[in-house]
């Protein structure tokens, strides 16, 4: 077992590096093969031939697509992701994502982790009482803000606090005085600010984990061998937590990573609309002002999330799963 272990984790790694590697090259020549020229970006209208040139040559825009490409695994490798044209322009990159990735891992990650607990309990308590009031009830309730669209329902909470809360804070990750505040009234600022926010995205993804679950675990029910171990004489609860749920987390192991890999990716429609300064705002601003460095990294970081995410939900699975082959 721990030697098929062992050849599964180096083989998954190997797969693993070798999609990090196409999607750094697809990241790298997807701005390059896009229409436009940045230095129509940087340099103000009127500017001579001679100063963009000069530009395009500062940037390394004119040397040959492979010995750009080199160069930018170069300076990925060492922490250098290039210099925002727009967004905060001049300055580097690396140094602009920090404080939005970090909004964005307070926001989407706090409200992925309530999602899926809070998701998983659901989905299990409608599927055990399928067809009974709470599953009909919450199968209606799931079904509701799963197709209802992310943008509606943060501006229905941002329409209902502002009339009736109207002191509550519907936009940003902090308030003016933020950097003045002690630690403690950093983390209440913070908490007031995130919670519209974090709550327009718990009830949608929410949504999402309890349906999942609950599909899988009607599906898992209907086996034999949960008929066998009801006829053994098992009690409900023990057949519910040492057979159905451990088969019926499978699929939900590969939507929980692929939750977990966009966690960095922030979510652009809520952060936009409650103006919360994360990586989803950021990117938004990005593609507004054409700021290819910005987008480039924020891709890339993106993309490397998901692959990692995916890479150790493929372990997970084959530690529940002793089907699951090479």
């Amino acid at each position: 077992m721990a030697q098929n272990f062992r050849r599964f984790l180096l083989t998954k790694a190997v797969y693993a590096i070798i999609t990090v590697f196409l999607i750094l090259a697809f990241n790298f020549l997807l701005f390059r093969v896009m229409p436009g020229d940045v230095t129509h970006i940087v340099i103000p209208r009127g500017a001579s031939e001679e100063t963009r040139a000069n530009l395009t040559h500062y940037y390394g825009l004119d040397k040959p697509k492979v010995e750009q490409f080199v160069i930018y695994l170069e300076h990925l490798f060492q922490g250098q992701l290039g210099q925002s044209i727009d967004f905060r322009k001049g300055s580097e990159v690396a140094t602009i994502l920090a404080p939005f990735l970090a909004n964005t891992l307070i926001l989407v990650g706090i409200g992925t982790i309530v999602s899926i607990v809070v998701g998983i309990f659901f989905g299990r308590l409608t599927a055990w009482r399928r067809g009974k009031t709470a599953d009909r009830v919450g199968s209606a309730f799931f079904l509701l803000f799963y197709s209802m669209p992310t943008f509606l329902f943060g501006l229905i909470i941002i329409t209902m606090v502002g009339r009736y809360v109207p002191a509550w804070p519907i936009s940003g990750a902090f308030g003016d005085e933020y950097a003045d505040m002690d630690i403690w009234g950093k983390i209440g600022d913070r908490a007031i600010h995130t919670l519209l926010p974090l709550a327009a995205l718990v009830v949608e993804t929410i949504a999402v984990f309890s349906i999942i679950t609950r599909s899988s675990l009607i599906d898992v029910m209907t086996e034999e061998y949960m008929v066998t171990a009801v006829a053994k004489g098992l009690k409900g609860r023990d057949v519910l937590h040492r057979h159905a749920m451990p088969n019926a987390m499978l699929p939900v192991v590969t939507v929980v990573s692929m939750n977990v890999g966009w966690i960095v990716s922030g979510s652009i429609m809520i952060e936009v609309i409650f103006s919360y300064q994360g990586l989803g705002y950021m990117t938004w601003e990005a593609v507004l002002g054409y700021d290819y460095p910005v987008l480039q990294a924020v891709f890339m970081l993106e993309a490397v999330a998901v692959v990692v995410a995916n890479f150790l939900a493929d372990l997970t699975l084959f530690r529940l799963d002793p089907r699951v082959k090479i």
